[in-house]
């Protein structure tokens, strides 16, 4: 897709005032979610100033707002949106704590689940197109990954490591989850701590290893992966991953081949920053960087080339005017995981200030940046939410 002059704001965070959010908000270390329909969705970590209310926003087109809130003190962590407008989202120190749900059809939200018995934690909480939820289930110095379908339908499948003794597995991280209740990530091996595989098991526990590090396989390109993964529902699975030549790199697998799609060797990545990519189902991979020119960006690349979606000291539209995304110094100007939908559209936040001053600030935009439609010139044409849009 090309990017350029496809963004669009869709909400602003600041402490002074803010656009389709009450003033004094934050989302700032939340990663966005974004459906195929091109709705998308973030927690709140405050809303309105209130340290003990958190939220979830949702939004698309230039429009939304907060759709839920908690004002009992709970901590909110990144959730997931599906096309039906199922929003799921991990609370703790909530009463009681457990997986939460906003349906945008109906408005209903609640407790979806505080199950398995005894869990305590529930991590990288994804749902999929028919409502079914998957995430890290944590117990006493135990983790599992577990899917759930509902209190009536056999509502969880596990794979109970640490908790069955003849798992291969010790450890888990973060999981990713498909259509077709599929759950991957990446996994410590049981036999020896320092060794790591990129896996996917189905619904009967059943798990095919799709890649390992060197301390696995001596054989293996791969030093190292990051603690996060992304599922696609073709069973594309995207990760990044230290490499034993050195460096290192964002990649794609179907489980029988490697795909690069970036390494640190090439000349327009100097780093890759430790947030998860984020893949869709034909071949396309976001993820955060840092470029050639040593300026933090976020690419979109499908192992054939590269493309950037935003970089820093890019000038955008917002709602005060053209803005830019930059700080007042040198701190980060990203912030959490970028995600991509089917259509190529990545939704991402970003600190902003005025196009011709960076030491005031104008707070954090949440953008979709828009891979299937095309937009008219100019900041004007599309009001205060952005850009205008033909028909895709």
């Amino acid at each position: 897709p090309d990017y350029s002059n496809s963004l669009e704001l869709q909400m602003r965070s600041n402490i002074v005032d803010g656009y389709n959010l009450p003033p004094n908000s934050s989302f700032n270390s939340k990663s966005p979610a974004i459906a195929d329909n091109g709705t998308v969705a973030v927690s709140l970590g405050i809303v309105g100033g209130d340290v003990n209310t958190v939220g979830l926003w949702l939004g698309g087109g230039g429009a939304g707002s907060p759709v839920w809130t908690d004002g009992g003190g709970a901590f909110i962590s990144d959730c997931s949106l599906n096309d039906a407008g199922l929003a799921v989202f991990p609370l703790g120190f909530a009463i009681p704590d457990g997986l939460y749900f906003y349906d945008a059809s109906n408005g209903s939200s609640g407790l979806l689940t505080n199950k398995p018995l005894g869990s305590s934690a529930w991590t990288g909480a994804e749902v999929n197109a028919a409502g079914q939820t998957a995430f890290r289930a944590s117990f006493t110095g135990q983790h599992a990954w577990v899917s759930y379908d509902g209190e009536t339908n056999p509502p969880f499948h596990a794979l109970e490591v640490g908790l069955e003794p003849s798992s291969p597995y010790w450890y888990l991280y973060t999981p990713s989850f498909n259509d077709q209740r599929l759950i991957a990530g990446k996994a410590s091996l049981a036999a020896n701590h320092d060794a790591d595989r990129i896996i996917v098991c189905d619904a009967l526990g059943d798990c095919t290893v799709l890649a390992e590090d060197a301390d696995a396989d001596p054989s293996s390109p791969f030093s190292s992966f990051q603690n996060s993964v992304s599922l696609t529902d073709t069973g594309l699975v995207a990760f990044n991953a230290g490499l034993v030549s050195g460096g290192s790199g964002v990649f794609l697998t179907d489980g029988s081949a490697v795909t690069t799609i970036a390494t640190t060797a090439m000349p327009e990545i100097s780093s890759i920053d430790y947030f998860a990519p984020s893949a869709n189902d034909h071949g396309l991979v976001v993820f955060r960087a840092v470029d050639g020119a040593g300026l933090m960006a976020i690419f979109v690349g499908d192992g054939q080339g590269l493309v950037k979606v935003a970089t820093e000291h890019d000038l955008v539209p917002t709602d005060l005017g053209e803005g830019r995304i930059d700080q007042h110094d040198s701190s980060v100007v990203f912030g959490g995981a970028p995600d991509i939908n089917d259509a190529g559209d990545v939704a991402f936040h970003a600190t902003l200030t005025p196009a011709d001053n960076n030491q005031v600030e104008w707070g954090t935009g949440l953008f979709i940046a828009y891979g299937s439609r095309i937009f008219a010139d100019g900041f004007e044409s599309g009001g205060a939410g952005g850009w205008s849009s033909t028909t895709p």
